[in-house]
């Protein structure tokens, strides 16, 4: 069935090129998907799927929001666009940027199909050996990129979408495609996880483009990602002239210094699995004024969620005695965060066949460690999970020989795309 299948996907190829290239050239961060949002549901409602978006879907608190002068700038620019229909992009408005598209084929499995479609902000690089540069479809956002396949993913959805809306005799119950905003840091799937469509799910799949892998491997399951919570302190204290009048002023930047200082020594009191990182710290005005404010962005990191959870409440014990010493305030704002996970072994085994059967890979891995990174889809394949159903984490290879993920000149073999709906397809009509 897979190769028939695969054969009446080749039709797709060539638009889901354009839609990834669309994507790519338009790159828009976490919260701030207006066009991308928009475009992924007027395509979904053309092809007749029911669909969820804006404050319909986003049923909870999302973290880490750009400030509103971002949002501002990228919801204008999706407002030029003459190609979108105003009264959806309406309703992403504010950085209510998730999409879902719900086809119901009569009694049968739910099966949740989760596409992440948020970029980085990377400055792409323009220099000609970069195929994007050379086929004109570079970012034309300054600081920002796909560096990482979400456009690829988001392409890689509509193409699925739009096969499954000329497929529903072959349909068995419920099928859910999610585009999700604000992977990247990791809060979007929790401000979406807990909407009705997603109470009893039976399957849930989710799945990356890795630039590091070849063409002709395919990771049906992976465990072991990190668990990881990402955190902002603001240190507040006191503005004084620094030769005139110290002593009227109390300096946020020396608590953040020690507290830099704590948490790395706090390491060592853990297993060599976790990981804790002060990114950036911003602090002070002028060399002559008493530091008022300082603000630490940092994140935790471990193979397991209850060392996870140790590891941050620790790192807060630690920030609150330290601010207080020196008679500063702190205000923690948690921006981020995702759960271990581990796809479901029989669910990954069960792909690993029929991906082998097709011929479309000469290397198929039934489950592999990935325990350098966290994940956002770990949040609903926990859910899933823990309320009986089964979830998988795939991972197809796409390089092309270009920059790995995050980097500047980032790219991808965008032939596998199809492989990649192929599988997909096959995987919404199994019993």
């Amino acid at each position: 069935m897979m190769s028939s299948v695969s054969n009446n996907f080749k039709q797709l190829q060539e638009e889901m090129i354009q839609w990834r290239r669309l994507f790519h050239k338009y790159p828009e961060p976490a919260w701030c998907e207006f066009r991308t949002a928009t475009f992924v549901a007027q395509s979904l409602k053309k092809w007749g799927f029911t669909v969820y978006m804006g404050q319909d879907l986003i049923c909870d608190k999302r973290m880490n929001l750009p400030t509103q002068e971002t949002l501002n700038k990228f919801y204008t620019q999706a407002l030029e666009r003459y190609d979108l229909d105003k009264e959806l992009l309406e309703h992403t408005k504010g950085g209510y940027t998730a999409v879902a598209g719900v086809l119901n084929n009569g009694e049968g499995p739910v099966k949740v199909f989760r596409v992440d479609m948020d970029a980085l902000p990377i400055n792409e690089s323009q220099l000609n050996d970069h195929y994007p540069v050379r086929e004109k479809f570079a970012s034309v956002h300054n600081g920002f990129m796909h560096a990482c396949g979400h456009d690829a993913h988001t392409a890689i959805g509509l193409g699925l979408a739009k096969y499954l809306s000329t497929s529903k005799g072959s349909l068995q119950g419920k099928i859910i495609i999610l585009f999700q905003p604000a992977e990247e840091g990791l809060g979007g799937m929790a401000a979406v996880v807990k909407h009705s469509i997603f109470e009893k799910v039976d399957e849930a799949y989710g799945f990356h483009v890795w630039a590091n892998k070849e063409p002709n491997e395919f990771i049906c399951g992976t465990y072991g990602q990190l668990a990881s919570k990402k955190f902002d302190v603001e240190i507040k204290g006191k503005a004084s002239h620094a030769a005139l009048a110290p002593e009227k002023g109390i300096n946020a930047m020396l608590p953040a210094a020690e507290i830099i200082l704590s948490l790395e020594r706090l390491k060592a009191d853990f297993p060599s699995h976790i990981r804790l990182n002060i990114g950036q710290m911003q602090a002070g005005t002028a060399r002559n004024i008493i530091c008022p404010d300082a603000l630490l962005k940092i994140e935790t990191r471990a193979g397991d969620t209850i060392t996870r959870d140790k590891l941050f409440n620790a790192s807060i014990r630690i920030i609150e005695e330290i601010t207080k010493k020196y008679a500063c305030t702190c205000n923690i704002n948690l921006v981020g965060e995702a759960e271990s996970a581990s796809s479901s072994i029989d669910l990954a085994k069960s792909i690993k066949q029929f991906v082998t059967d097709t011929g479309l890979f000469t290397h198929c891995t039934e489950r592999e460690l990935h325990n350098t990174y966290s994940e956002d889809f770990c949040t609903l394949m926990n859910h899933v999970q823990n309320t009986g159903g089964k979830a998988a984490f795939m991972g197809i290879g796409a390089s092309n020989k270009a920059g790995t993920h995050h980097q500047t000149n980032f790219d991808i073999d965008e032939e596998v795309m199809m492989k990649m709906v192929s599988v997909l397809a096959e995987l919404s009509m199994s019993k």
